[in-house]
């Protein structure tokens, strides 16, 4: 039996060998390993967690250009609005100023006009009702006012008087006569 024993604790004792031979051999099982593998894991975490950031970046990103671009078209659209808004207003701008200067021209304050060079020639009438002592005249151009051709001093009411070229109109305290 103790042959039977020596056989059995070398075949016990050669696989306890082998089994620490192999043990020490595999360095996957070595602390060294283990401790690199747990960095690289530990680093494959942090890849992944900058790769995660990354991509949400990129929406945020993607979000702001879409956001960036339709502020943008927006702000053209508006713009484009505006300019045409502009642009009418110019044109009432021109209105208004070629009205304004029709009205200039035939309308006439106070003082002495010569028809047909200061003034139109036409029927004008006070733009107001005269409340007080108005005069006007119609002369003769060129007589400084001593070819009197109709005169009239009006207390109230509208005044109205019927030019013709080559002669002269004088104004006094009436207001503003306007061409009809």
């Amino acid at each position: 039996m103790a042959v039977g024993a020596l056989v059995a604790g070398l075949v016990l004792g050669g696989a306890t060998g082998a089994s620490m031979a192999l043990a020490l051999s595999d360095p996957t099982r070595s602390d060294e390993y283990r401790g690199l593998q747990a960095q690289v894991d530990f680093l494959q975490g942090e890849a992944q967690e900058l790769e995660d950031r990354a991509r949400r970046a990129d929406g945020r990103a993607t979000s702001a250009e879409a956001s960036a671009s339709s502020a943008v078209a927006s702000a053209d659209s508006r713009q484009a609005a505006l300019d045409q808004r502009e642009q009418d207003i110019a044109g009432r701008e021109q209105a208004v100023a070629a009205v304004e200067q029709r009205i200039a021209a035939t309308s006439i304050d106070e003082g002495t006009w010569t028809v047909g060079r200061d003034v139109e020639p036409g029927t004008y009438t006070t733009a107001q009702a005269v409340t007080g002592d108005c005069y006007w005249a119609i002369t003769r151009s060129g007589t400084n006012g001593g070819d009197i051709v109709r005169n009239d001093i009006v207390k109230g009411g509208f005044p109205t008087v019927t030019l013709s070229a080559g002669q002269d109109f004088t104004n006094n305290r009436c207001g503003t006569f306007v061409k009809q």
